[in-house]
This record gives structure tokens, sequence and C-alpha cells, in this order.
């Protein structure tokens, strides 16, 4: 039975993402989240075993004093993959989100549907999401709203796929994902054929900024907010005019820190929708008709 590494720690709900993003920088292979009854989360971060999980230990630890991360009772130790990741597997349900999607982690595909929603296969990986998380949820009840059939969507940190995969659900021509993560491209290929829409999404490994002269007319970046802020400007070089930029995985400071630092202002960019879900935000932007992206 393989083993794991892991790093466990204790924190509050508004830092899980920045603590994700810290972890996810030194090679976390998987995640587990799982709340406390003191209102708190219990977070717990999968290493390769060859790892030196030593290291790793006072690396984190110092990489949250720098980031003014504050996490309790970090341990490591070792677990069998069996203890976390079968378990966290067979406790997973399908559920809806939305007004129109329906997720089934279930590892059989059915043609069973449920009536007026669109189902999704998903098979439950730890470090790529199966739709549970509100950042998620954000994107996927912005994209049932927009008008996507024809369109050509890029899908940015596609992790599961699970946001591509919508696209094409909702009548999207062509969509193009992106991770820089071979193991998530793996797993989003994987997910894609489970749904019957491989034939209309392409994946690869790499940056955005590996796609000179390409152009979207919805792009979606699901991302940590720092690494949006970051992106900002190479996303919207690949956005059509009157295209749409949705941006998630946003806690409040991270929103309010794109409209302060300006960056905003000197972009071609009209915010068209803000939404909420618990602490996390959601912006979705249109790009100004006039305004032609980079190399067209």
């Amino acid at each position: 039975m393989r083993q794991w590494n892991y790093l466990q720690f204790s924190l509050h709900p508004r830092h899980v993402e920045a603590a994700s993003a810290i972890v996810a920088e030194m090679g976390t292979r998987g995640l587990h989240e799982q709340p406390l009854k003191s209102g708190g989360v219990l977070l717990k971060a999968y290493f390769d075993a060859s790892s030196d999980i030593g290291r790793v230990h006072s690396d984190f630890e110092s990489r949250c004093r720098d980031s003014a991360v504050p996490v309790a009772g970090c341990a490591a130790g070792i677990e069998e993959e069996r203890d976390w990741l079968k378990e966290w597997r067979r406790n997973l349900n399908p559920f809806p989100v939305g007004a129109r999607f329906w997720i089934d982690p279930g590892r059989q595909v059915s043609e069973t549907s449920v009536q007026d929603r669109i189902c999704m296969w998903l098979e439950p990986q730890m470090a790529f999401g199966t739709g549970t998380h509100e950042s998620t949820q954000l994107c996927l009840e912005v994209l049932e709203r927009l008008p996507l059939t024809g369109r050509t969507v890029l899908d940015i940190g596609t992790g599961s796929g699970i946001l591509a995969i919508a696209s094409a659900k909702l009548g999207a021509a062509d969509v193009l994902a992106c991770d820089i993560d071979p193991v998530a491209i793996q797993v989003a290929r994987s997910n894609c054929c489970r749904n019957r829409v491989d034939q209309r999404i392409r994946l690869f490994t790499g940056e955005v900024e590996a796609l000179a002269g390409s152009g979207f007319d919805v792009i979606l970046a699901n991302l940590e907010g720092s690494l949006i802020q970051q992106k900002l400007n190479a996303f919207v070089q690949h956005l059509h005019p009157q295209g749409s930029l949705v941006l998630s995985g946003l806690l409040e400071r991270d929103a309010t820190g794109i409209f302060r630092s300006g960056i905003v202002r000197d972009l071609p960019l009209t915010l068209s929708q803000d939404v909420a879900k618990g602490e996390w935000r959601c912006l979705v932007f249109g790009r100004n008709p006039l305004a032609q992206p980079e190399g067209h």
C-alpha cells in the first residue's frame, strides 16, 4: 500500500486559500479540508514519501510567517493512501450546483439524468476538486448565465477539468484548458472522456503566456488571488472584444486589492458581475468592444 508524508494544521477559514497556495508551491500531491466544531478548519497536505518531511515542515512554517498566515498545531506524519483517498471518495455523494448542474462523483457513469439539470461525472481526486468548493460553484453559477453556444473558452488552471467540461456541456464550440501540473491534465483528460466532451476540449500543460496570438470569447481563472493579480494583464491579452473574463478564488481582500491597485483602471475592462458565496468572491469583467487583443 502506498504511503504519503503529510502536514496537518488548523487555521481560520479565511486563511485556507493562502495556506493551500503555499503547500501547492511546495509540491503537495493532495489536500484534505475538514471543518472543525470551533469554526476553524483542519487542513492536511500530502507529499510524496520520498520528500524530507522535516524540511517541508520547517519550510512551511517559515513561509506562513513570511506571508502572515497564522496556523496552529502544525504536525508531520506518515499515512497510508487508503486512510484518506478511498474513504474520502466513498463519502462523496451527488449534489446540485446552481440552477442547472448536477455533479456526480460516482465511479460508474450512468445515463440517468436529473430533470432539468446538466450532469457531470467527475472522478474524485483530492488535489483537483469536484465542485464542492465555493469558488468553483461561483464559476459554475456564472457560466450557466453566460451565452456560451458556439463560443470559444479558455480555462486557466483547469484542475479536474470541471469548468472546461461545464463550458462544453453548455454549448461552447471549442474549449482550451491548461494547467501547470501534468497530473492535473491527466485527471482532466480522464474526466473529459467520462463526460464525452473530449472532442471539444483541448488540454495542455503550461502557462497562459504560451498562447501567443490566441483569443477567446470567455476566459475562466479560478486561482489563488495573488496569482490572478500577477497574471491579469496576460489574461486580458487573450480576451476577445466584448468577451467575458471570469475571476474566482478571490477572498474579500483579493477583490479589494484588484480594485485598489489600479490594475483594472489600466486595462480595457468593465465590471459586469460581482457575486459572493460565503467569504469567496467572483468577479466578471467584459472587454471593451473597441479594444483589440494583442496580435489581432
